[in-house]
């Protein structure tokens, strides 16, 4: 369990206490449970994690209380050296610490929890395979929808996808997107009311399952489609198959990027975000591609390029996968172009 982990490099960092405050992903991460209040508290030794009172309190291997009226006054206020997240603890949060521990210096361990959620334990690969499939499964079933014609709408496709996952028992992972025509070419459309009609659609979506999520972006071609729209898509799906197939250990991000751009060819400048993110509690999160960054084991990350054409179209191709020395593709939706051609 990567709790006692912390605890031991709170022990090398000579920290009395690390503390998080829902909604910090990292609270959900290391309890495995997302409370509508908390608050946890990690010494070297134990671990107490306060719940509210509305809440089914949750059985775990570590102390559990309700953070009923004074809750924070059960906490000693001794603790000199305490660990915060600086990247998700609001001031009003700090502020609240501050009089608790009125004498502690607050060190950052952002980073420490980075490294923990980098590389992934196997139960964590099971939730995030399993979201992965739920998600590979609900654009199928919108594959075999969508010529009945009864989706007219961004939002009603968005709205399938999202049913569909959620009668598995799979929450979302972040705001489904679904984008038609020349919305595809903003990489961060929101879901409107934009209607169906011939050309690209591309459905940027993914299920949550036990905490853990799922990142998948297909394309689907409606009406049918010319030459060069087919072409466009094959290069595309050439370059994320590189991608993939250029994964290894300790290869750079970057280069496996700049292969992909080359391959892309004059296209290249099209391709205006990075090669993908770290996938785990977060939908987004270690290990990011920066200049430094290099493929370990036991990580999953997404390979997704994409091509845009401000106010005309976009597309992009979009895998989660997981490595552990050999490449294992966990969204296993087909990424053959569906044609739905009486549209």
């Amino acid at each position: 369990m990567k709790l006692s982990v912390l605890q031991v490099k709170l022990k090398q960092d000579q920290l009395d206490v690390a503390v998080f405050f829902h909604p910090d992903p990292n609270l959900t991460y290391l309890t495995q449970y997302v409370p509508s209040q908390g608050f946890l508290c990690v010494s070297q030794k134990e671990a107490v994690f306060y719940v509210s009172p509305l809440d089914k309190p949750p059985k775990r291997p570590f102390t559990v209380k309700a953070m009923n009226k004074g809750w924070e006054k059960e906490l000693p206020p001794k603790f000199m050296k305490i660990g915060i997240n600086k990247e998700s603890l609001t001031l009003g949060n700090l502020e609240k610490l501050k009089k608790i521990f009125p004498k502690a210096k607050f060190t950052d361990v952002s980073a420490v929890l980075k490294d923990l959620r980098r590389q992934k334990l196997p139960q964590e690969i099971k939730h995030i395979a399993k979201a992965c499939q739920i998600t590979s499964k609900a654009f199928q079933a919108l594959i075999k929808e969508l010529p009945k014609k009864t989706l007219k709408t961004e939002q009603d496709v968005a709205f399938f996808l999202e049913k569909f996952m959620k009668q598995k028992s799979c929450g979302l992972a972040f705001p489904t997107i679904v984008a038609m025509g020349r919305n595809a070419a903003i990489p961060h459309h929101q879901t409107g009311s934009s209607k169906l009609q011939r050309g690209f659609l591309l459905c940027d979506f993914g299920g949550s399952y036990n905490n853990y999520c799922a990142d998948m972006t297909r394309m689907v071609f409606l009406g049918k489609p010319s030459a060069e729209e087919r072409g466009l898509y094959a290069l595309l799906l050439e370059a994320q198959e590189l991608g993939i197939s250029l994964i290894a250990t300790g290869k750079k991000f970057k280069e496996i990027d700049g292969e992909v751009r080359k391959k892309l060819g004059k296209y290249a400048k099209n391709y205006i975000h990075s090669l993908g993110h770290g996938v785990g509690v977060e939908v987004h999160e270690e290990p990011s591609y920066k200049d430094s960054a290099v493929v370990e084991e036991n990580t999953v990350f997404t390979i997704e390029p994409g091509i845009y054409f401000p106010g005309k179209m976009g597309f992009r191709i979009e895998d989660t996968v997981f490595f552990d020395g050999r490449v294992k593709i966990l969204t296993t939706a087909s990424k053959e172009l569906p044609v739905v051609e009486k549209f």
